[in-house]
């Protein structure tokens, strides 16, 4: 093995080890760990989809993508996210996941550092130990939203560091961050001459008419910024696995040439279809929001209802950052408690110390509002018991 990669075992795969077990054994497992809107694709994406086998659109595509594809994904940002991106600015890829995996995989060499904000999604700080990075970890607490500081910010940077990760929206927190404070930080990177990561995979799911700012909407900041976008989560097509790189263009044309080394580029029938979802954002993309909006609302709501807490409703994506002590509990070992509770109850959590925050559970209310109020039904009752 590579003597670069030191990689813990995931917390999130041993919670769902646990519920596919449980499933096979016939028990019902009520899934809040699955960070997706379980909600169809559109039929009108999946008849895209149909018409492109029809056609025989089955060959191997161009590596960077099809021209159509990659010409809407650009009026895509510039249109709806203040940005302003060529063709040659912008790659399709095996989803959000991969392009920022080749990202670090043609900047990062043995020693060089990335700072990532805590809590972060839990792929980051292993994805940049796999190319022997150094993940430099800023410590975020509820108290200040989750939001990183400027000062914490500049007092990380080295020579050795590469980039900074941002996840707005983010996973796991929901936090949002304004024009402001995004112009603070793509200032800072700037000046220290460290390109900044956006990963903007949440930007359609976006709740109470609070705007998303775009870190691609920041002229003067174009040739310092990486985006990450993904259609897996605010169109609802996880697994049809396509995502885009929007970067400058020296920086599409290295991960082309990896895309042409590695997996050739991305399912043909996925590109055609990901073209009509995007042609038809504008009905779509609200449709899915509104949906995890409710669901999101069904949740918080029934949870404070049950356990007497004041929890307050994530601004984006799909999740709740839950402190274990809303539980009415004082214990802070998340990996121990996500590990009882879905032997108990069948209901699967996923620990905070998977996003490196622990004595927090990250809850998904991407599923249905059914589902979302029998499970916290049996949380209070596994909880009033003990």
């Amino acid at each position: 093995m590579n003597p670069s990669i030191h990689l813990e075992p995931s917390a999130t795969i041993k919670i769902n080890s646990l519920a596919l077990e449980k499933q096979k054994s016939g028990q019902g497992v009520f899934n809040l760990s699955a960070g997706e809107p379980m909600v169809d694709t559109s039929d009108i994406v999946k008849q895209s989809a149909i018409r492109a086998l029809q056609k025989n659109y089955t060959h191997y595509p161009p590596v960077a993508g099809i021209p159509e594809l990659r010409e809407t994904a650009c009026a895509w940002m510039n249109e709806d996210f203040g940005a302003n991106f060529t063709v040659s600015e912008t790659l399709v890829t095996a989803g959000g996941k991969m392009g920022l995996y080749m990202v670090l995989q043609a900047y990062i060499s043995l020693g060089d550092e990335v700072i990532i904000p805590a809590p972060y999604w839990v792929s980051y700080p292993s994805m940049v130990k796999i190319f022997g990075g150094v993940p430099k970890i800023i410590e975020t607490s509820e108290a200040e939203d989750w939001k990183i500081q400027a000062t914490d910010v500049e007092a990380l940077i080295t020579p050795r560091t590469k980039f900074i990760m941002l996840n707005n929206a983010s996973n796991p927190t929901g936090v949002l961050y304004t024009r402001e404070e995004l112009h603070t930080i793509l200032s800072i990177a700037q000046t220290h001459n460290v390109m900044v990561i956006s990963d903007e995979v949440y930007s359609g799911l976006v709740y109470d008419g609070n705007e998303y700012i775009s870190c691609a909407s920041f002229p003067e900041f174009k040739n310092n910024v990486v985006i990450i976008q993904s259609c897996s989560k605010s169109f609802a097509m996880t697994g049809w696995r396509v995502g885009f790189v929007f970067a400058p263009q020296d920086v599409i044309k290295i991960l082309s040439s990896l895309t042409g080394q590695t997996t050739s580029g991305v399912t043909t029938i996925s590109q055609y279809a990901t073209l009509t979802a995007i042609e038809h954002r504008k009905t779509i993309v609200p449709a899915i929001r509104d949906a995890m909006q409710k669901r999101r609302d069904v949740f918080i709501d029934t949870f404070n209802s049950a356990f007497g807490t004041e929890l307050q409703k994530p601004v984006s994506a799909l999740y709740s950052f839950i402190p274990m002590s809303a539980f009415g509990i004082s214990e802070t070992d998340s990996l121990t408690f996500c590990e009882r509770v879905m032997e108990e109850t069948c209901v699967a959590l996923v620990p905070g110390v998977a996003f490196g925050k622990e004595g927090y559970v990250r809850v998904a209310f991407g599923v249905g509002e059914e589902e979302l109020r029998e499970s916290i039904d049996m949380l209070s009752t596994f909880f009033i018991e003990i």
